[in-house]
């Protein structure tokens, strides 16, 4: 049994959402609630061609690319790999899942994950990212700021924006 309405849109927006659309009334606009729930659509361009009235002549018998037979490599196996840099790096498999997810906000690459731990450290994603964001590579940092190299300056507790600020100054040419 069916509820009973008032108002006809809540009627008409009730009936929609159940699947018994109704069709307007002669005269008067079709709404939302009588549509259809599935528009049927082309499958090809040669179905799209013959709706429109075109001839595509040799292109509608072109044959059709196939798709590709490689699958793509799925974040699962990327973030095990990841789980597996942060074991090596001698963190605990145990309550690293949400390290190992920052970590792959960096990189979906296990090597370029690793060189990153080796540089800024395996609790520092969110330093590579910044450092990834401002166009810095690992190379970056070994260049020297006020004597030091960037790296170093990193492990020991700098700030990083002030760290990326002297490397992009570095790296503007004298004026």
């Amino acid at each position: 049994m069916s509820p009973t309405f008032d108002d006809p849109s809540i009627a008409a927006v009730y009936r929609y959402l159940i699947g018994a659309a109704e069709p307007p009334r002669p005269g008067q606009r079709p709404t939302p609630a009588n549509m259809p729930k599935r528009i049927q659509r082309t499958q090809s361009a040669t179905d799209i061609a013959r709706a429109e009235g075109l001839d595509l002549g040799d292109m509608a018998s072109a044959p059709r690319p196939g798709r590709r037979s490689r699958p793509r490599p799925s974040r699962r196996s990327a973030f095990r790999t990841v789980m597996d840099v942060l074991a090596e790096a001698g963190c605990p498999r145990q309550g690293n899942t949400e390290l190992a997810g920052r970590w792959l906000r960096v990189s979906p690459s296990p090597e370029v994950i690793r060189r990153w731990m080796n540089t800024v450290g395996a609790h520092r994603p969110d330093a590579a990212l910044q450092l990834h964001l401002h166009d810095l590579c690992v190379e970056d940092l070994d260049v020297l700021v006020d004597g030091t190299p960037a790296h170093r300056l990193l492990r020991n507790g700098e700030p990083v924006g002030q760290i990326i600020a002297a490397l992009l100054a570095l790296r503007q040419p004298p004026a």
